[in-house]
């Protein structure tokens, strides 16, 4: 069927907008999907078992995909249209459409946030004022969230109004209320981008492991763009008459976010599975090569064993495990390595397949300004 059909005037519809919202939509639900069940896979038979964190990634996950369900829905009751093209009769089941996803955005952006920056405390958790300004931005972020959420379900009074003018009663200004979520989540999300970069390039490692460390731990901040431009289109067009085919625009920009949040989420997990599939794929062929090359069956058992602590130690990393806490440590070494140790006189984090340790000499403390580089 083309996009543009003849609408009752014989004027053409154009339907560009509602058909990329529907492939927009099933993307979001689909990579949301896929990371997600990585993520589980990997918790459940790789590492050990779900934390705090992944239950709350659950919610996010399942929220996120709601959100996209109710897009959906929206480009069915002529989200994507020109306003004059929606039928009379699909007005008011696209306005509640709009009702739900002012409601579900907050705790949705929120949760997944939440568990970004989780994430990045248990990484960093010997930086302690580092991990003190992130518990102050949770809160301070939850602080609007909360009272952003009761105003945006009480927008009208009667809520009915909001998809019903014809009721009397009152509404605040929706368009100021987009904009202030706009607003709070393109400085989130720059924040979130930027948090890790500092304390990772001040890290003794290669470029090349800094900027892995700083693509998985900062890949959240990557849905700062879509807020960014979300932004400017709310400011844009938040007031246009055309307001089925402006706001669908703003909401895919909103689900692009929610779904990069997501997805990034679900990265550190994937890197303890992406070790242990490399391992094990190492393993193997070196296991070929060992059989075609030795000759002894006491060689060959050497090399097993020492294939086979390769792997565990590989899979050992867990986000609940992040850091191994050494009692009375003098110092400590900040390096990155694939599988951590726990050495005498070191403090080892191991981040699902990244090892995070950190040296300061003896004589300094750790809330010293250079300890906590």
């Amino acid at each position: 069927m083309s996009s543009l059909e003849p609408s009752s005037a014989g004027a053409p519809i154009d339907k560009s907008v509602q058909t990329i919202n529907y492939v927009c939509q099933s993307l979001c639900i689909i990579f949301m999907t896929l990371f997600f069940g990585l993520r589980v896979y990997t918790r459940t038979f790789i590492l050990s078992g779900f934390g705090k964190e992944d239950w709350i990634c659950a919610v996010s996950w399942f929220l996120g995909v709601g959100y996209s369900i109710i897009a959906i829905i929206m480009g069915h009751y002529g989200g994507g249209l020109h306003w004059w093209d929606v039928r009379e009769e699909n007005k008011i089941p696209y306005q509640k459409t709009i009702y739900a996803t002012m409601v579900m955005y907050g705790p949705t952006a929120f949760l997944t946030k939440v568990c970004l920056l989780w994430i990045m405390a248990r990484v960093f958790s010997p930086f302690r004022k580092y991990v003190i300004f992130i518990k102050v931005f949770t809160g301070l972020m939850l602080a609007y969230y909360i009272p952003a959420v009761i105003v945006k379900i009480r927008i009208c009074s009667p809520i009915s109004k909001f998809w019903d003018s014809s009721i009397e009663g009152t509404c605040l200004d929706q368009t100021a209320i987009i904009l202030a979520d706009a607003v709070v989540s393109s400085v989130s999300d720059l924040i979130i981008l930027v948090l890790p970069l500092p304390l990772t390039w001040s890290l003794q490692m290669t470029t090349k492991r800094k900027v892995r460390v700083m693509g998985i731990l900062g890949a959240g901040g990557l849905a700062v763009a879509a807020s960014i431009i979300r932004l400017a289109l709310i400011v844009a067009t938040g007031q246009s008459k055309d307001g089925s085919l402006a706001f669908m625009r703003i909401n895919m920009l909103g689900n692009a976010e929610v779904s990069i949040g997501v997805i990034c989420t679900c990265l550190p997990s994937l890197s303890a599975l992406i070790v242990r599939v490399y391992h094990e794929y190492s393993s193997n062929k070196a296991t070929l090569e060992t059989n075609y090359k030795m000759s002894t069956i006491k060689n060959q058992g050497t090399t097993n064993r020492s294939k086979n602590q390769i792997s565990v130690r590989a899979t050992d990393s867990d986000e609940d495990m992040l850091m191994y806490h050494a009692q009375g440590n003098p110092k400590i070494e900040t390096i990155i390595h694939g599988a951590s140790e726990q050495r005498q006189g070191t403090q080892a984090l191991n981040f699902n397949g990244i090892g995070v340790t950190r040296l300061i000499p003896s004589d300094l403390e750790y809330d010293s300004p250079m300890a906590m580089l």
